[in-house]
């Protein structure tokens, strides 16, 4: 009869054993950073090329266009358009490379192994909208297109207007250089509120810090953007309205003109000395004004919230209304006492009617003013007695959590040295069983 004896392993093995888990855990987080910052720095630089390939293709864009407006057909001129093929080839490229690189930045910042699992309907549909839109520019060929002869206006138009879309580089390179995003404390703040560092979220950041700046060259862009646009629709007699017009209208098709007409349909004026005379000059002044009313709402938002006090000025200002209150109400207290005393002494000494109902109708305007301020003191102390009855619950429970802290630490103390006893006490215990077990062995043998 054999006796098989299995391998006793000490707690203070196991011990070991977690510290050599715990530092390869340690390692791996670190090779994960290193990893996270390298791919946000790949990200970046590659959304900044991305960003100069776009504008590259739409300043070429913007020479093409102006170039066959005016009928130049050169062979320096013809050379344009296969440049802007070759630019979009390498930015739909750039495209393709920067969203595998964000994959990537996802899955480690989400501690996923195989990045596949990141792949979503949602997130493919939104590569995919960003291809289309990358890919939109004018094909390159060499024909006289246009001329209000030909019937591909519309194509011309769904080729140009549409690459203005590739701005939206210039807010992801924006998102990608701030230092919410740039610096690791930021991002882990985030992360640790569960609050995503995304382009909506940065954007929103600026909007609040820099408000005046930031909308300003928005409406500025879109500005420029909004009048070029009409400028081409109009002297290219894109989609127009009557057939019979052929020639482009000089009162509209020269820039100044179209920015002027920009403008006033910007700002909801609408003076109609000028009216655009082409389907494609209708649809961007349509869009136009609805910026013009988005802006207008965002402008008064931007207004409101710099006109308003912080909390420091709020409660300054609130003083000093109280403390003239109760000035005023001190002045009223002694105008209904002064004529008070007067009415009576007119009734009982000098019966003036005329007198007599003049100081009642001021003793009856200095009551009412009383009343008004009356209530004025007791709307504000109601105010005030409700703020601090919130800054008064909060310091409670603020106490009460640090109170709970307290004993959830010193409860967790205690139940590590009970750990501890109990890992001594289970070593002594194995030590007396193997040492039982063999002496009972030896005694066997």
């Amino acid at each position: 009869m054999s006796i098989e004896l299995t391998e006793v392993i000490p707690m203070s093995g196991l011990r070991s054993k977690k510290l050599i888990n715990e530092e390869n855990s340690v390692l791996t987080m670190k090779r994960s950073l290193v990893e996270r910052k390298e791919l946000h720095f790949r990200c970046r630089r590659v959304n900044d090329i991305m960003c100069i390939i776009a504008l590259f293709g739409l300043i070429l864009m913007i020479i093409d266009t102006e170039c066959r407006l005016d009928q130049v057909y050169e062979n320096n001129i013809i050379m344009i358009r296969p440049l802007i093929s070759i630019s979009t080839a390498f930015l739909v490229g750039l495209v393709i490379y920067y969203h595998s690189l964000d994959i990537r930045l996802y899955a480690i910042n989400n501690h996923i192994a195989d990045w596949r699992v990141t792949l979503k309907i949602r997130g493919i549909m939104m590569v995919i909208c960003e291809i289309i839109i990358c890919i939109i520019h004018p094909l390159p060929y060499v024909s006289k297109y246009l001329s209000s002869d030909n019937g591909l206006a519309w194509i011309n138009m769904i080729m140009t207007l549409p690459m203005f879309g590739r701005l939206y580089l210039i807010a992801r390179s924006v998102t990608l250089h701030s230092p919410l995003v740039s610096a690791a404390s930021s991002r882990t703040i985030g992360y640790l509120n569960r609050v995503p560092m995304t382009i909506s979220f940065i954007l929103r950041a600026f909007l609040q810090t820099y408000p005046v700046a930031c909308w300003s060259s928005m409406m500025i862009i879109i500005l420029l953007i909004t009048s070029w646009s009409m400028h081409v629709c109009e002297k290219g007699i894109w989609i127009p309205i009557h057939s019979s017009l052929s020639h482009s209208n000089s009162s509209t098709s020269s820039f100044l003109n179209a920015t002027w007409l920009t403008i006033v349909t910007f700002t909801t004026v609408g003076y109609g000395d000028l009216v655009p005379q082409t389907y494609c000059g209708r649809g961007i002044a349509f869009l136009t004004s609805f910026f013009g009313v988005f802006a207008s709402a965002v402008l008064i938002a931007v207004f409101i919230s710099k006109i308003s006090l912080n909390r420091s000025e709020q409660m300054v200002l609130d003083f000093v209304n109280r403390i003239n209150c109760a000035r005023e109400y001190r002045m009223n207290i002694m105008q209904i006492i002064v004529h008070s005393v007067r009415a009576w002494f007119l009734r009982r000494h000098k019966p003036n009617y005329r007198s007599t109902f003049m100081t009642l109708c001021r003793l009856h305007t200095a009551i009412q003013a009383a009343k008004v301020i009356k209530k004025q003191q007791r709307n504000a102390i109601n105010g005030n007695e409700s703020l601090i009855a919130i800054l008064t619950n909060v310091f409670y429970e603020q106490k009460a959590n640090e109170k709970n802290l307290i004993k959830l630490k010193q409860y967790s103390d205690s139940i590590h040295n009970r750990i501890n006893r109990l890992e001594t006490k289970l070593d002594t215990l194995l030590e007396i069983l193997t040492r039982n077990n063999s002496n009972s062995q030896h005694s066997w043998l």
